[in-house]
């Protein structure tokens, strides 16, 4: 860092960058990496889930088969036919209603007995309809010590007489959401499949016998497949929000409301609709109470229905696997950082929402148009975190570099300039080039018999007050102090920000300095102190600018034969008895205020061919000694 130039601090040279870059790897490879362990831990699944139900309704509702029809328990089915459960007689002849029906399925559980009658009544009903599938489900009993899965089926009396069988349960995720089906378990050693599979199976006259289980295809009979990607069940399809399968009253089915040809060739579901009966579970369409769009909990028989459908028409949803979705993390970090890290706060945010943005349509395009399932929060989160990250640690960095700069270059001009420099760094460069300047010096006459027999203290403090008018002089006329030279300074004129009238600033500087220490002395005089003379050097040209030392030190400066000139003009004042002198180098750069300046002659100057007109300004001297030859004299 020793040897980084301004440049590097205020622009992002390419020494600041290659830091930036392996400070900035560091951030987003911790970011990155606690993000993919979080992914790793599920800690993000939740907030996913609840994004993947975003898209349902995002989609909204879609017109599910017609063929399938739910005739639902409700209310007014309740008032009319008394305390729930009903005698299994009123399920009997609501049967004998749907002859015409191409499949029943019961979403009511009959492991108990009635009265035999009913039983006897409802088994013939079930066996001469022929195409009935009862349920039967599995309940959790302990057993000592443990926890066993016990499969709870109807009465033996509707066993014997269903056409298929298939259980009830759905499994639910951490926040009590159905998205799934279970399609089959296992029940002493053979297949076992889910109601609404069964369903799916009765459709096409297969029963749960005709099931296979395929590691590496799925749940399979006849032409049904259900894939099972990873060993687990495929995310369902979801036609909409409660009552979207159409779904017919109880009531009007048995008091011919609805006509029994209204039944005829579809599947039939039937089961509790009622809020009374408790039968309801959260989709992804859910949204809270009753006051949000009527996004209510859907009855189980509903997502029974909806299973099926899924099942017949093969509409599932595949979550990708966990390696997928760590390593989109880890891609997006590393994204987010290249596309903002080096670019203002505002530009990087902007970059941000059009990276958040497309990667929304992406997911959506993904979910939607190919039913896979990709986390969409968490890689979000990481590239928020990521261009938070960079931009924390690049405005620390840029306050920290401010901070040197300043530092730095406050030594040399004024803090205007500074501030200056810092807006437009695009005006320096310190790598080093070849400008157009004004350079000069100064310094003090007789500061060496001043100096005679007086404490260092006393000349410390005189220098001090010396310099201090003279550099805040320099500063007000845009120059730059180059460095103090025992009792005199060098200041250039033209950098750090490059000027037209460079040499106008500089004559500008030099007489106010010449005023300046008249003002000193009479100060001086009064408080019995000796009064100092000075002598000023200016001269123009294109000099070499930058940092120049080594790696330990470096000195912002300029070289060059202009100012070796500059330096020898300065010392000519004695011999000419003034206390100004500038080249015509300097007159040929001044744009305007030449009134005044008077020619001395041309002098040849030591390492120079030609010889150097040179000029002074009579009103800052008091007056200017007559040479005789001043035209060959040797700088």
């Amino acid at each position: 860092m020793a040897n980084l130039s301004l440049t590097d601090y205020v622009k992002g040279g390419p020494a600041l960058k290659r830091l930036k870059w392996r400070s900035g790897y560091g951030i987003i490879a911790v970011i990155t990496g606690l993000m993919m362990i979080s992914v790793g831990l599920g800690w993000w699944d939740s907030l996913e889930a609840e994004g993947y139900d975003l898209w349902f309704r995002v989609r909204g509702q879609q017109a599910p088969p017609a063929d399938i029809v739910i005739i639902g328990i409700d209310d007014e089915s309740l008032a009319r036919y008394g305390r729930w459960p009903w005698g299994r007689e009123i399920h009997a002849a609501l049967l004998e209603k749907l002859a015409g029906a191409r499949l029943v399925g019961f979403d009511l559980t009959f492991n108990s007995s009635g009265t035999a009658e009913e039983d006897a009544r409802l088994a013939k009903a079930i066996r001469e309809h022929g195409r009935v599938v009862l349920p039967a489900h599995f309940s959790f009993e302990k057993d000592g010590q443990d926890v066993i899965q016990v499969l709870r089926p109807p009465v033996g009396v509707l066993l014997r007489e269903t056409f298929s069988l298939g259980f009830v349960n759905f499994p639910t995720e951490q926040d009590n959401v159905v998205r799934t089906v279970t399609p089959v378990t296992q029940v002493q050693g053979r297949p076992f499949p889910a109601f609404s599979l069964a369903m799916a199976l009765g459709e096409q006259g297969l029963a749960p016998s005709n099931l296979e289980i395929r590691p590496d295809q799925g749940v399979t009979a006849g032409n049904l497949l259900v894939p099972r990607p990873g060993g687990k069940a495929p995310f369902i399809n979801f036609w909409g929000p409660a009552q979207t399968f159409t779904t017919v009253p109880y009531y009007q089915v048995l008091d011919g409301t609805v006509s029994p040809e209204f039944f005829a060739g579809k599947t039939v579901l039937i089961g509790p609709v009622s809020p009374l009966l408790k039968d309801a579970l959260h989709t992804p369409f859910t949204q809270g109470n009753m006051v949000l769009k009527g996004a209510l909990p859907a009855p189980g028989v509903e997502l029974h229905a909806t299973a099926l459908a899924s099942f017949r028409n093969g509409l599932y949803f595949y979550p990708v696997p966990l390696m997928v979705n760590t390593l989109l993390v880890a891609l997006f970090g590393g994204a987010a950082y290249l596309l903002t890290a080096n670019r203002k706060p505002l530009q990087g945010l902007v970059i941000l929402f059009l990276l958040i943005g497309v990667w929304v349509v992406v997911n959506w395009l993904l979910w939607w148009q190919m039913h896979t399932w990709v986390y969409l929060v968490a890689p979000m989160v990481t590239a928020l975190l990521a261009y938070l990250g960079a931009t924390v640690f690049n405005l620390v960095r840029v306050d920290q570099e401010r901070k040197r700069i300043k530092g730095m270059f406050g030594r040399y001009v004024s803090p205007g300039v500074v501030d200056q420099l810092l807006k437009n760094p695009e005006m320096i460069k310190l790598g080093g080039q070849r400008l157009a300047v004004t350079v000069l010096f100064s310094d003090i006459r007789g500061f060496t018999s001043y100096s005679e027999g007086k404490q260092p203290e006393e000349i410390v403090a005189r220098l001090n007050e010396y310099f201090s008018r003279m550099t805040a002089i320099v500063f007000k006329h845009n120059g730059t102090l180059d460095k103090f030279l025992g009792d005199g300074l060098m200041a250039v004129f033209g950098i750090p920000i490059p000027t037209q009238d460079h040499a106008g600033n500089a004559l500008a500087a030099a007489k106010e300095m010449c005023v300046a220490l008249h003002e000193m002395n009479a100060v001086w005089v009064a408080r019995g102190e000796p009064v100092f003379n000075l002598g000023i050097g200016l001269n123009s040209g294109p000099v070499l600018v930058g940092n120049i030392g080594s790696e330990e030190r470096m000195e912002y400066t300029v070289i060059g034969e202009e100012v070796n000139l500059a330096s020898r003009l300065e010392s000519m004042n004695k011999e000419y008895g003034t206390r100004l002198i500038l080249s015509e180098r300097t007159l040929a750069c001044l744009n305007q205020d030449r009134e005044g300046i008077v020619e001395l002659g041309a002098v040849q100057v030591r390492g120079m061919v030609q010889p150097v007109k040179i000029y002074t300004l009579p009103e800052v001297n008091g007056g200017v000694k007559k040479h005789e030859t001043a035209g060959n004299r040797n700088g």
